[in-house]
């Protein structure tokens, strides 16, 4: 690895632990917005919060075999809500930089529970086309310019060939002065949250080698009442480049 390299993999390391502190203060505190926020994540929440997500079943046509990653988890909400539709053959798998958020994801968990796993999204702990199925909500806001080509391109190195990946995050309204009170109004779980476009997350996609990206159009999300951008990527199957080469 080089210098610059071994930096920037520093640096990366340094925000996601700054990102993790601020989460860890956000759950354990007692002001009436951060409450709120954590009832954003919880199951009952999630028809609201990430309504659009919870018709990926039948939008990809998942099924039981299906092997998920939820990047960002929080408190696991999405796994089980996914599982409740789909009931996974294999326990759905989370990963989360923040203890506090693993802790209470973990909390009254019933037998059939996700795996939660701590670790940070530039660096996934897991082999290589582990998954079939990789989404990651409300995670890119966190991430500064150079940290969000590594999640992409851990996402598609988790990712089996033939697997998808849906990314979503708070985006930009094109009104400067919205834009600054979402920011604000978001400030309560990131000190400084980056509001990006989806065609912002497709590019980068690309460049994190994808060879299929498409905006997600994942609408409408009813709280908190911001807009979001989506992306849909995925890995080809295997032999995929062989049948698009033209025959001799």
């Amino acid at each position: 690895m080089t210098t610059r390299g071994r930096i920037t993999d520093a640096q990366s390391t340094r925000e996601a632990a700054h990102a993790a502190v601020e989460y860890d203060r956000w759950f354990a505190s007692t002001a009436p917005r951060a409450a709120f926020f954590r009832w954003l994540m919880s199951q009952p929440a999630q028809l609201l919060t990430n309504g659009p997500a919870l018709r990926l079943p039948s939008s990809l046509r998942l099924d039981a075999a299906t092997r998920m990653l939820d990047i960002g988890c929080g408190r696991g909400a999405l796994l089980r809500a996914l599982d409740d539709q789909l009931h996974f053959d294999t326990p759905p798998v989370g990963v989360d930089f923040s203890r506090a958020a693993l802790a209470l994801a973990a909390r009254g968990a019933p037998v059939t529970a996700p795996r939660l796993v701590g670790g940070s999204a530039s660096a996934l702990p897991f082999r290589d086309g582990a998954f079939t199925l990789v989404t990651c909500g409300y995670l890119a806001k966190h991430l500064a310019d150079d940290e969000l080509l590594p999640l992409f391109a851990e996402t598609r190195r988790v990712l089996a060939p033939g697997g998808l990946a849906v990314v979503w995050e708070f985006g930009p309204s094109g009104d400067r002065r919205l834009d600054a009170w979402n920011s604000r109004v978001l400030s309560v779980t990131s000190r400084a949250p980056r509001l990006r476009s989806s065609a912002t997350l497709r590019r980068v996609a690309a460049e994190a080698g994808f060879e299929f990206t498409r905006d997600a159009n994942l609408r409408p999300f009813l709280l908190p009442p911001i807009a979001r951008a989506s992306v849909l990527v995925g890995r080809p199957p295997e032999g995929w480049r062989e049948r698009q080469s033209p025959a001799p």
